[in-house]
């Protein structure tokens, strides 16, 4: 399970575990009716790091082997407790199969990633909002083809805010919370992969969750664990 924070234990820990793959469980059943075959999902992987080293590990991992879709988030309540990015790594050869499948006519791959991006990364992100009674502003997908490493690094190197529809960036109170952190902040990062069996699709969903202000992070959770055993 990684390094272990001082600050929030194992039970902590299992139940944002639980609440990330309760939602990857809603978004691969609904990729599952959208393919017409059974889309398994492994057990959910917890590590904490410092950012830039997960980050580089990652890119270094995915490189230009898969497409990216990024969506970055914000909690409305309190900025500084729940942020940071949900990504959605797909190998080339299953968007390529994706595509094929799912497309019509004037439908590009990017599009598609899109929706995916959109349908999955949204269930992780609303099931971990769900636990911790809070809701999320989270950027339109942005889908990077071939561009896996680059779009890693540059999220190590300045944490952009979110952007609007048009991809310019607004001047509104809840885009300025997506404000740069120093590189030494942690996160917690959390996987799961998922693929079919017939049609050899597989894809990779990770979260980046910052860990600048983790004490009030820990108290949402404690209290979601509270709400859990004792209603």
């Amino acid at each position: 399970m990684g390094t272990r924070i001082e600050t929030m234990d194992a039970i902590e820990l299992d139940l944002l575990a639980e609440a990330f793959n309760l939602g990857l469980g809603k978004g691969s059943a609904a990729l599952s009716e959208l393919l017409g075959e059974e889309v398994q999902v492994t057990v959910p992987s917890l590590q904490i790091l410092p950012k830039r080293p997960a980050i580089d590990q990652c890119a270094k991992r995915f490189d230009t082997e898969a497409h990216t879709v990024r969506q970055a988030f914000v909690d409305t309540k309190n900025a500084s407790t729940f942020s940071g990015d949900a990504f959605l790594f797909i190998p080339q050869a299953s968007s390529k199969i994706l595509s094929r499948l799912l497309s019509g006519s004037e439908v590009s791959e990017a599009e598609i990633l899109a929706e995916l991006g959109n349908l999955i990364l949204h269930s992780c992100l609303s099931s971990l909002a769900d636990m911790i009674e809070t809701e999320l502003d989270s950027c339109l997908p942005e889908v990077h083809l071939n561009r896996t490493s680059d779009i890693l690094i540059e999220i190590a190197r300045n944490k952009n805010r979110c952007t609007g529809a048009t991809g310019v960036e607004g001047a509104t109170q809840k885009e300025n919370q997506r404000r740069p952190l120093p590189l030494q902040d942690r996160v917690l990062q959390m996987g799961v992969q998922f693929k079919t069996l017939s049609r050899e699709i597989s894809g990779e969903v990770m979260l980046f969750l910052d860990l600048s202000q983790l004490p009030n992070l820990t108290v949402r959770v404690r209290d979601a664990v509270h709400r859990l055993v004792f209603g």
